[in-house]
């Protein structure tokens, strides 16, 4: 039989003014008292017998239970006596227990999958029991736990911490699945207070007790205060609760790590390394209040090569969550993959010299987070300073947005474009929250005559936003069941020596045009393209790079500096000429030329260059064009 128990003998002090004479359990929830709420989620989940430990206003409890025919369920209200802690009032009721049950506190609204929660207890064998642990925005006064890979606590650290050490971001949620025959021990407990988070589990990992955590998003929260109980009654209107629950799919944003969110040190391997980019904190804060789960995915082969231990790994996270923390943010999951598939280093860890599927660009880690969180990858994104993660996100069905930290791309270790392109992690969070949404909806109102197997030509000053534009455009085709294929001009651009001085003759001309011109043709089957490709890091054109086969009826978007100059060539052809805030776009130019190794007067003499030499020529190339007006407060 499932049984509930359910800590329900609190007076409320705190919430006095809400709840007058009655007891906090009985505190209204949106139209509903808690304690109903509670237990028709355990209801919904097949439970049948449920105890209310009640001890104020005992009488104002049973006799709402009555009122409601006890939900058709086995309630017992039993009076736990003289206060004697969450744990010392369980251990007076043993005999009423059943071997196994799920203790709930009386003053915590949540909605949780509760199946769920008991499968991951059950799937191990001889756990005394387990916690539902989740991260939060405010770790520096929670009580927090640690657990290791395999899920077992290993510690329990009580507010107030110690502020030179750095702690995971796992807070105690005061929800958890128990086998009785572990509590025997303290059978006859009496005198004094015993808590289960405080004393009782702390005392069972010291003897050896085995204890595992469930780590969660979904939604629990403390209503013992009128602040609280009004953020619990917003976020159930709006919602936030129902959305919350792992019944549901929930968005994510998968970060990389090293490059990205800190500054990347070539192979980081100790605690004193770390250091977060400006903006981070506030970056993931958005994130985590949007309702986008945060994962960050990332390659720490300085395991296998001996360079680090897990621990050290451990303490390097824990820094990472303790500073997110401390301004507000957090991350739902940390997953990192140990090995390395090259042999050979001095003091690596032979057991991690594997070929493994958790390695990016393979999708090992972010397959696990789609099944622990229940994700959707199509409605989910990649943020990452590298090819790698690029190339990673198109394996695994996610948006990708490149920021221009770390790597900014450079990297080149695959032959791959990324959707988005961002000087860092704050601008990949402001387009996927302001830009993307923004961009969607007037697009969509620009491309209604356009038709399966015409092309379209994307085109504006150099990074005014005309491949954000483009896969823009693509998604909201491949949403209406349109297959299109976005192919950049700059593919196309020469070796350096080969180049003429003004733009058009920067690109190889007779090849892009000889592209063009083969997809145009009256098509009755697919058409297999060749398609070069540009080394940034040192201006070098690449040929056979990518081969793409296109079909007849599908869209295909050319989109750079010069895709306009050869629209006017085709009958089905559709032009769009992107413009932004010329301010945004002279930093974007002057950041970009940065990132590639220029001083910062260099930088601003070629913004300067082109602004004379080829920004007149590609705004006339944008006449009788679609205007899209990039948002101007975004700098994606």
């Amino acid at each position: 039989m499932k049984q509930l128990v359910i800590l329900a003998g609190g007076k409320g002090t705190r919430l006095r003014e809400r709840l007058g004479n009655l007891p906090k359990p009985l505190i209204d929830v949106c139209g509903v008292p808690l304690l109903e709420r509670q237990i028709l989620l355990a209801k919904r989940y097949g439970f049948e017998q449920v105890i209310i430990l009640v001890n104020y206003r005992a009488d104002a409890i049973v006799e709402f239970c009555r009122s409601k025919n006890n939900w058709g369920l086995d309630i017992q209200c039993i009076d736990d006596g003289e206060p004697c802690g969450t744990a010392g009032a369980v251990l007076q009721i043993l005999d009423h227990l059943e071997p196994e049950f799920l203790l709930m506190y009386g003053d915590t609204m949540l909605d949780v999958d509760l199946q769920r929660f008991y499968n991951y207890h059950s799937a191990v064998d001889g756990i005394a029991g387990t916690l539902f642990l989740h991260p939060n925005d405010h770790p520096h006064d929670s009580d927090l736990v640690e657990i290791d890979d395999r899920g077992y606590v290993t510690g329990f650290y009580p507010y107030p911490h110690d502020s030179d050490l750095y702690y995971p971001n796992l807070v105690n949620a005061a929800l958890y699945w128990i086998q009785k025959s572990n509590l025997e021990p303290w059978r006859g407990f009496s005198g004094g207070v015993l808590d289960f988070a405080k004393h009782l589990f702390p005392e069972m990992i010291k003897k050896g007790f085995a204890l595992r955590g469930y780590n969660s998003p979904e939604y629990i929260k403390d209503c013992g205060t009128p602040t609280r109980i009004d953020k619990v009654c917003a976020d159930f209107e709006s919602g936030k609760i129902e959305r919350a629950t792992l019944n549901h799919k929930q968005m994510a944003v998968f970060i990389d790590r090293d490059g990205t969110i800190n500054r990347e040190v070539n192979h980081l391997n100790s605690v004193d390394q770390l250091e977060l980019f400006p903006g981070v904190e506030p970056a993931i804060r958005r994130l985590n209040q949007s309702e986008y789960r945060v994962c960050i995915v990332t390659n720490q082969p300085v395991i296998a090569r001996g360079e680090c231990s897990l621990q050290s790994m451990r303490q390097i996270h824990n820094k990472l969550e303790t500073l997110l923390g401390r301004n507000g943010a957090f991350v739902d999951r940390i997953y990192y993959c140990p090995h390395h598939p090259d042999k050979g280093f001095h003091g690596e860890v032979p057991e991690l010299k594997i070929k493994c599927n958790c390695r990016k660009p393979s999708t090992g880690m972010i397959n696990t987070a789609i099944e622990e969180l229940n994700i959707a990858p199509e409605r989910s994104w990649m943020i990452g300073d590298s090819t790698v993660d690029i190339q990673t996100a198109r394996n695994a069905g996610l948006k990708s947005i490149l920021v221009e930290t770390g790597y900014g791309g450079l990297d080149e270790k695959h032959w791959v474009i990324p959707d988005f392109i961002v000087p860092d992690l704050a601008a990949g969070v402001s387009l996927i929250l302001d830009t993307y949404p923004i961009l969607i909806q007037s697009i969509k109102s620009m491309i209604h005559d356009i038709h399966p197997g015409d092309m379209v030509f994307i085109g504006g000053q150099s990074r005014s936003g005309k491949s954000s534009c483009a896969s823009v455009m693509r998604d909201i085709f491949e949403d209406q069941g349109l297959n299109c294929h976005i192919i950049a001009t700059d593919r196309w651009l020469l070796n350096e020596v080969d180049r003429g001085t003004c733009v058009l003759e920067r690109h190889d001309v007779t090849h892009l045009n000889d592209a063009i011109i083969s997809i145009n043709k009256p098509q009755s089957k697919v058409t297999q393209l060749s398609l070069p490709s540009y080394r940034k890091s040192c201006r070098e054109h690449i040929p056979n790079v990518q081969a793409l086969d296109i079909s007849p009826d599908d869209i295909v978007i050319f989109e750079g500096v010069v895709a306009l100059h050869f629209a006017e060539l085709y009958s089905n052809r559709h032009k769009f000429f992107v413009e932004i805030d010329e301010n945004v776009r002279k930093q974007r130019v002057i950041s970009e030329y940065i990132m590639r190794g220029f001083s910062l007067e260099a930088s601003e003499s070629v913004y300067l260059e082109r602004l004379t030499e080829e920004v007149p020529w590609i705004a006339a190339t944008g006449s009788n064009s679609v205007r899209v007006l990039f948002p101007s407060k975004s700098t994606a």
